[in-house]
């Protein structure tokens, strides 16, 4: 006897997937307390099958979490090759957020594929992607001037083979990158984050030299690079543009 089955794998968490059919149009969303909500687009890239695409908001623990932003509408469908909006809306209890630096959340969408037509005796395994995306809360209080880099305010101290790097700031900052220059990545080094006024110890390994590079991810995604020389104390800040 042969048995018909289709087995389903709809939890399957992969961010920002390449092979994903639903895609956010960013990779981070910075939502400013004077602004009353936040949109992004998503698209369906398969151009032969509609997804129903679901969101909604963690907390910085990986809850579920709608006391302070909800993703509207929380469930949509996608045709192929097209495009819809996702709006982030800011509830009342966000006045009850520290008002001296960011709060960190998650936005979450998860693709929802169409039920396989009827393959006979053939197993069928579907993925259901979920993309996930840093949401950070920024007070008026910390409202960005223009041409102002927050992150060269890092300071840095250097013992051994580590780097310990603290963020002095009311922001979340992101390190994407951590080796001796900016084209030598350490071995084992994952991206971190920096809490507001909290620190990191960044792990070099067998390295023994005295300068470092970081990369950190600006509010747009895009990594910008700081060099970082050690000479008792050790000096942090941007490269110099080239002329």
């Amino acid at each position: 006897m042969t048995l018909s089955k289709t087995l389903y794998i709809l939890t399957l968490l992969i961010p920002l997937a390449a092979h994903s059919a639903i895609q956010p149009d960013r990779t981070r969303i910075v939502f400013n307390s004077a602004d009353k909500a936040s949109s992004l687009r998503l698209e369906n890239q398969s151009k032969k099958l509609p997804y129903l695409a679901y969101s909604w908001i963690e907390n910085e623990q990986g809850q579920k979490d709608d006391r302070y932003f909800s993703a509207l509408p929380p469930i949509q469908r996608l045709e192929p090759g097209t495009l819809t909006q996702v709006r982030i809306v800011k509830q009342a209890s966000v006045k009850s957020l520290p008002a001296d630096r960011e709060s960190l959340f998650y936005f979450n969408v998860r693709e929802i594929p169409p039920e396989p037509e009827n393959s006979g005796n053939i197993a069928v395994v579907q993925l259901a992607v979920q993309s996930r995306l840093k949401l950070f809360w920024r007070p008026e209080a910390l409202k960005k001037t223009p041409g102002v880099i927050v992150e060269e305010q890092l300071t840095a101290s250097q013992h051994a083979s580590t780097l310990r790097v603290q963020n002095p700031t009311g922001y979340y900052i992101t390190l994407a990158f951590f080796g001796k220059d900016d084209r030598s990545l350490f071995p084992g080094f994952k991206s971190t984050i920096i809490a507001p006024f909290s620190a990191v110890t960044l792990d070099a390994g067998n390295y023994t030299g005295n300068t470092y590079a970081l990369g950190y991810m600006d509010d747009y995604g895009a990594m910008r690079t700081l060099n970082v020389r050690c000479h008792g104390q050790c000096d942090v800040k941007a490269p110099e543009k080239k002329k």
